[in-house]
């Protein structure tokens, strides 16, 4: 087997970090041209993921990026961890670009209500629509000097592992609760250091897993991308020593 290069990034590694920034955020910066003059405007959304990393939108009709999507669908859409610290460019962000499409899947918008569940109350509106970007391109940014773009099929996560948690979540999910009852509560309350009982869980990806509190939801994120079973199955075991 050919040895990576040590000063070569490690892309698989850098993309699931960026994946891991654009499934940890509720919300992000989305940027779109403006339908009259192609001036540059952004805006604060609120997202979910789908299993291979693109961003679900559920967007009004009166917005103006909806407006402008509507004459032009590129837009970019930025994530950030970095916001909070004394000095925000040593954080991590990454921006994504492509094309957005309204979507009326309903799994796909069981994403973005998952994420945001008070949206139920409006979600049914109207004006409102769901929508999902194709991210053509990502910029991740570790903090200084560490900066690098990755193509669609870099940023995404393997299409087969994506797949595998999709059609198996709902025995995955049964599994976890059945054979590991405190494995919600622990990840929550041990790995991540929330308060709080009665934590959930409520969806597991091949980058991490979304757990569900009283008032909130918060991810732990895998140290790798899981592609397999067995994989998922060394994890837990992992955990219970």
């Amino acid at each position: 087997m050919k040895k990576r290069n040590p000063d070569q990034p490690d892309m698989a590694t850098i993309a699931h970090h960026a994946r891991t920034i654009v499934r940890t955020r509720p919300c992000g910066t989305i940027g779109t041209l403006d339908r009259n003059d192609g001036t540059p405007y952004v805006s604060l959304c609120a997202h979910g993921v789908d299993f291979s990393a693109n961003p679900i939108f559920l967007l009004s009709n009166l917005a103006d990026h909806t407006q402008n999507i509507a004459v032009n669908n590129r837009i970019s859409f930025l994530c950030e961890q970095a916001s909070h610290l004394g000095n925000p460019q040593a954080g991590p962000r990454v921006s994504l670009t492509g094309r957005i499409h309204k979507i009326n899947k309903t799994q796909d918008c069981t994403f973005f209500l998952q994420r945001h569940p008070s949206a139920k109350k409006y979600a049914d509106f109207g004006d409102f629509n769901f929508y999902k970007m194709d991210v053509e391109k990502a910029h991740y940014v570790g903090g200084f000097g560490r900066a690098i773009w990755l193509t669609s099929q870099d940023y995404a996560p393997d299409s087969a592992a994506s797949l595998n948690f999709s059609n198996s979540q709902h025995e995955l999910i049964q599994h976890l609760n059945t054979d590991f009852p405190d494995f919600a509560q622990f990840c929550a309350t041990k790995l991540l250091k929330h308060r709080g009982k009665n934590w959930q869980l409520l969806r597991v990806d091949s980058d991490g897993i979304d757990l569900k509190g009283a008032s909130r939801i918060v991810r732990y994120p895998f140290e790798k991308q899981l592609k397999t079973s067995q994989e998922m199955a060394d994890f837990l075991k992992k955990l219970q020593e």
